[in-house]
């Protein structure tokens, strides 16, 4: 699942011109070796017309000359009846309307459905729609199994749970009763920043982070992918860009998102 997400993530980088020129040619020997490959490549390039289309679409329908327009065509398409009864002329532009809008929805469908599917996004991106494609909740799920059976461990299992089933607003809570004992300051540091994190409150988020790289050594290269990606949604890029240059050092989880993350980074500054 891990080499196929990162195939398509270099695919898309390859269709929207985000790689260097040696990555350029290994993937193109790849897809040239590969039918699946390349047939998945072609899918792609349907799907970056479709793009295209859509964006073409909305530009016209926010153009203030389009209603001008359509009535030009109408003057020109609309078969009206010159003869001494003065017929009034058959009007058709409700129905290109429908065509049009019906066209600009299927697009639209198109496209939303099958970037989806693929997982690529337009080089046109923002900060924010990055941040979506990078951001995924932290895994916890088997914390329940680490550490001491005793109190203080089961209360902080009951604000990771929160945490894992999305009640972010009872993890914060639950973390806020607990006692900053320097053994469990780390986890309730941490785990706290996710939530808020999950609440879109980057900046409460981003200064327990920077805490908690500031402590021991649990949840070093975990704190710092997060806080990058916080970084990110703050507009503060040289400071992303810094966080994950660490972690490209470390052989792990972030080491290639970090990579193509940061690479990505130099478009969203001014």
């Amino acid at each position: 699942m891990e080499l196929k997400l990162d195939r398509n993530r270099r695919l898309a980088d390859y269709i929207y011109n985000d790689l260097g020129s040696e990555e350029v040619v290994e993937i193109e020997k790849e897809i040239a070796r590969d039918p699946q490959l390349s047939e998945f490549y072609l899918l792609n390039m349907q799907v970056k017309d479709y793009l295209q289309a859509k964006i073409q679409l909305e530009e016209m329908r926010s153009d203030p000359q389009l209603e001008d327009a359509e009535q030009l065509a109408d003057m020109a398409f609309d078969n009206e009846s010159q003869d001494e009864s003065h017929h009034e002329p058959v009007r058709i532009r409700p129905k290109r309307n429908r065509i049009r809008n019906m066209a600009f929805a299927a697009a639209v469908a198109a496209s939303a459905t099958i970037i989806i599917a693929v997982g690529i996004i337009p080089s046109n991106i923002n900060q924010d729609r990055l941040f979506d494609r990078y951001y995924e909740p932290f895994e916890a799920s088997d914390y329940s199994q680490r550490g001491e059976a005793n109190e203080t461990y089961r209360e902080i299992a009951i604000g990771i749970n929160n945490y894992v089933e999305g009640n972010y607003r009872q993890s914060i809570d639950q973390f806020g009763t607990l006692a900053l004992d320097p053994l469990i300051q780390s986890e309730v540091q941490y785990y706290t920043a996710l939530s808020y994190l999950g609440l879109e409150q980057f900046q409460s988020a981003q200064s327990l982070l920077e805490s908690v790289l500031d402590g021991d050594n649990r949840f070093q290269l975990e704190a710092r992918w997060y806080l990058s990606l916080c970084y990110l949604k703050t507009g503060e890029f040289d400071k992303a860009s810094a966080v994950l240059g660490q972690l490209e050092i470390y052989d792990g989880m972030y080491k290639k998102d970090a990579q193509t993350l940061r690479k990505k980074l130099g478009r969203f500054r001014p």
